[in-house]
């Protein structure tokens, strides 16, 4: 879902700007979220306070912050480098969730995390030497895992006294909200037409709403540190869509990625 998300979000991008992209994004993932809610019945009761302020900080640092870096790495050094660097994020999560939620750091999940990382590292990597924007875009990259990964640890916090819809529920209007704010889409020139609103509402649906409700039931269930471990086989079938879809070049690489991301899940499960 999050690959998928991944490749509406860069054909969006080839017109719409990082944060334009996102408050639309946000907006479509929001609508739909409250209204699987509501159909849902989903009903606990009014959720802890506390919970709901740390499932929205995570979506601020993550899918705000987090997003908006990606989606200007996306446009400097493509899809398949920039979502692989991205997805290191793994390693900070078992660092962050090992210090601060007392989650066991198991030398087999250490090297499960490794071997996927290594996989999808290679599948991104560019052959000859580095292009202008380079730098600044594996910086961005960089800085989204280590984004994700601290909005990552803020999630598994709230998730403790709160329903997965009702988190997303609450979390994306709250995010939208930040980023209508701070983004001010009035005050630019946007170049919106019909194809650009259904790729941005393409990629809410498919990363935030599916991709996000899949991922909060996995910490629930798996904890924070495999959950997050497992999803790094997310980058592998980005850059296989980049190939069918966005016609990048086929390699190799991205064969041998997908060997070394199977035998890294194989660790962790």
């Amino acid at each position: 879902m999050w690959a998928a998300s991944t490749i509406f979000s860069a054909k969006a991008l080839e017109d719409v700007d990082p944060f334009t992209a996102n408050v639309i994004k946000t907006f479509f993932s929001s609508i739909l979220m409250i209204t699987i809610t509501l159909l849902a019945n989903v009903n606990h009761g009014w959720p802890n306070p506390n919970s709901i302020f740390y499932v929205a900080i995570a979506a601020i640092i993550g899918y705000g912050i987090g997003d908006i870096c990606l989606f200007k790495s996306l446009t400097l050094i493509g899809v398949s480098r920039s979502y692989t660097i991205a997805y290191t994020s793994p390693l900070f999560v078992m660092l962050f969730a090992s210090m601060f939620l007392m989650e066991p750091l198991l030398p087999r999940y250490l090297t499960g995390t490794v071997i996927i990382i290594l996989g999808i590292m290679l599948a991104s990597a560019r052959d000859g030497r580095n292009g202008k924007g380079d730098s600044m875009g594996i910086l961005m990259a960089l800085t989204t895992s280590l984004l994700w990964a601290i909005g990552t640890i803020f999630v598994a916090i709230g998730l403790r006294e709160v329903d997965a819809l009702m988190a997303n529920a609450f979390r994306y209007p709250i995010l939208f909200l930040f980023l209508f704010t701070i983004s001010r889409p009035w005050k630019r020139k946007l170049k919106l037409n019909r194809r650009n609103l259904l790729f941005m509402a393409l990629s809410g649906v498919f990363g935030m709403v599916l991709g996000g409700v899949s991922f909060l039931l996995g910490v629930q269930l798996a904890g924070v540190s495999k959950a997050t471990s497992l999803s790094s086989s997310s980058p592998v079938w980005a850059s296989l869509m980049s190939i069918a879809f966005l016609k990048e070049k086929f390699s190799w690489k991205i064969i041998l990625s997908s060997v070394l991301v199977v035998i890294g899940i194989y660790f962790l499960t």
